[in-house]
C-alpha cells in the first residue's frame, strides 16, 4: 500500500521516517515528497570497457556544481544524488520517481533503479540518481534543484532477511560498486 501525503508527514512528524538534514513541508506531495539534486556530480570517463562480473574501478570526473556551472547536453549520461538523506523503518520502502516537469525537458532521473538502496538501515541515505538526457534541450544542473520524487510503500511485513547491501552508509554520489 503506498503512503498518502497525510500518512508520510504523520510517519515524518512521528520519526518514523526520517529525513536529513531537514524536510520542508512544502516539498510533501499528494503520495510523496519532492527532493532535490545534491552539490556533486559524477561524470564518466569515455572509452571505459566495464565487466560485469570483475572487479573494478570505473573513472568518473567529480563536479561541484556549487562551484562550477554545469550542462547536461542530449545525450549525455551522469551520476547525481539527492540532497535529502532518508531513511525508514523496516516495514517501510522508498521508490524514486521522475517529476513530469524534469521528464517533459527529456531528462530521466533513473533508469531502472527505483527502489532507494539502504533506505531500511541504521542510517538515513542518499539517493543516487542516474541522469540521462534523452531530449533535446541543453539542460543546466544547480545545486538544490527539485529533480525527483520519492514515495513510501508499507509492506505486508517487515523485512527481516539481511542482505550485503553494497551501499550502506551511502551520503553522497557513489559510483557503482562491481563485485567479482
Amino acid at each position: 500500500m503506498y503512503l498518502s501525503h497525510q500518512t508520510i508527514e504523520k510517519y515524518i512528524d512521528a520519526g518514523k521516517i526520517v529525513i536529513k538534514p531537514s524536510f520542508d513541508k512544502k516539498d510533501l506531495r499528494p503520495v510523496g515528497i519532492r527532493i532535490h539534486l545534491a552539490k556533486d556530480i559524477l561524470i564518466p570517463l569515455p572509452g571505459q570497457t566495464v565487466d560485469l562480473t570483475s572487479a573494478q574501478d570505473i573513472k568518473y570526473k567529480e563536479v561541484d556544481i556549487t562551484k562550477e556551472e554545469f550542462y547536461i547536453e542530449p545525450g549525455d549520461f551522469i551520476l547525481g544524488a539527492t540532497y535529502e538523506l532518508i531513511q525508514t523503518p523496516k516495514n517501510i520502502i522508498a521508490f524514486v520517481g521522475g517529476k513530469s516537469t524534469v521528464a517533459r525537458l527529456g531528462l530521466t532521473t533513473n533508469i531502472t533503479a527505483s527502489v532507494v538502496d539502504g533506505v531500511i538501515g541504521d542510517e538515513p541515505v542518499a539517493t543516487v540518481l542516474e541522469i540521462k538526457n534523452v531530449g533535446n534541450f541543453r539542460v543546466r544542473l544547480k545545486f538544490m534543484d527539485p529533480i525527483d520524487m520519492v514515495v513510501f510503500a508499507e509492506l505486508t511485513e517487515s523485512v527481516e532477511q539481511e542482505i550485503g547491501r553494497r551501499y550502506d552508509g551511502q551520503i553522497k554520489v557513489t559510483p557503482p560498486n562491481i563485485l567479482g
